[in-house]
C-alpha cells in the first residue's frame, strides 16, 4: 500500500494540519479501508489545534481483485479543478499502465460516486444497468412528486433489497426499490453496452453515459421499460450527502 502526505488548512482557525492517506488501496490486503471508505471515515480528519472536523479528499486508486474492480478517484472540488479536468488524458494514462480483461475500470470524481461503485460491485450488479435504471425510476418519481426537484440519485442496499435513494431539493430523501424484472429487462435490452464496459477499457459510467445509451437505443427501437405496478416511494429520514 502506498501512502501520501498532505497539508490542509483548517477553515476555522487557519492552522496547517498534516495528514497521511493511502494513494493505492488493495482491499484484499487491507480490507479495513473498504469499511473506512463506505463509512466516510477515510475522508475525515480533526484539526489538532481547535478540534474542528475536516474533510480530506485526495486522489485514490481502489483495487478489488475479487470483484475485478478498479476505481480511479480523481476528486473535483472546485470550478477551477473542473476546468482543468481532462478525462481523456486520465483514461489514456491509466490504460497505458494497466490492462486486465473482464475488469470494471472506472473514473469517479466525488466521494459519493466512489462509495456507490463499491456498493454496486459488492452486490454483484452492473453499474451501467443501475445508471439506466435511475432514468426509468426518475420518470416515475417525477410523475408522483411533481414540483419536487431531484439533486442526485444513488444506489443503496436497504432491507436486503436493491434501492435507489433520491436526494431532493425539499431537504428530504426518498427511496424506491428496484424491481428485479426491470433490472433484468434493462440488462437484456442494453446487453451490448453493459457488457462492453466490463473490459480493460476505462469508463466514466454515470448520468451522461446512461443518457447517451438511452438516446442511441431509442433511435433503434421503441421499446419502453416501466414497472407493471406503480412502485412504492418511501420517505426516509433526511440526511446530507457525504
Amino acid at each position: 500500500m502506498e501512502n501520501k502526505k498532505y497539508t490542509i488548512t483548517c477553515p476555522n482557525c487557519g492552522a496547517s494540519v498534516s495528514v497521511e492517506r493511502p494513494a493505492i488501496i488493495n482491499v484484499q490486503n487491507n480490507p479495513e479501508y473498504k469499511i473506512q471508505i463506505l463509512s466516510g471515515e477515510l475522508f475525515r480528519e480533526t484539526c489538532t489545534q481547535c478540534g474542528q472536523g475536516l474533510q480530506v479528499v485526495s486522489r485514490l486508486t481502489y483495487h478489488d481483485i475479487e470483484k475485478r474492480l478498479m476505481i480511479y478517484f480523481r476528486p473535483i472540488t472546485s470550478q477551477e479543478e473542473l476546468k482543468t479536468f481532462d478525462y481523456e488524458a486520465i483514461r489514456s494514462a491509466i490504460e497505458d499502465n494497466f490492462s486486465a480483461p473482464g475488469y470494471a475500470m472506472r473514473v469517479v470524481t466525488t466521494v459519493n460516486e466512489l462509495m456507490e461503485k463499491i456498493k454496486i460491485a459488492e452486490y454483484g450488479l452492473n453499474d451501467g444497468v443501475i445508471e439506466i435504471a435511475k432514468f426509468v425510476y426518475f420518470d416515475i418519481f417525477s410523475k408522483q412528486f411533481e414540483g419536487v426537484g431531484v439533486i442526485n440519485i444513488y444506489y443503496e442496499r436497504r432491507d436486503d433489497k436493491d434501492a435507489l435513494i433520491f436526494f431532493c431539493n425539499d431537504g428530504n430523501t426518498r427511496s424506491i426499490f428496484i424491481d428485479p424484472k426491470i433490472y433484468a429487462s434493462i440488462e437484456k435490452r442494453f446487453s451490448e453496452v453493459v457488457k462492453a464496459i466490463y473490459t480493460s477499457r476505462v469508463c466514466m459510467v454515470g448520468r451522461d453515459w446512461a443518457l447517451r445509451m438511452i438516446k442511441a437505443y431509442s433511435k433503434r427501437d421503441n421499446q419502453t421499460i416501466t414497472p407493471d405496478e406503480k412502485p412504492e416511494i418511501k420517505l426516509l429520514d433526511s440526511h446530507p450527502e457525504a
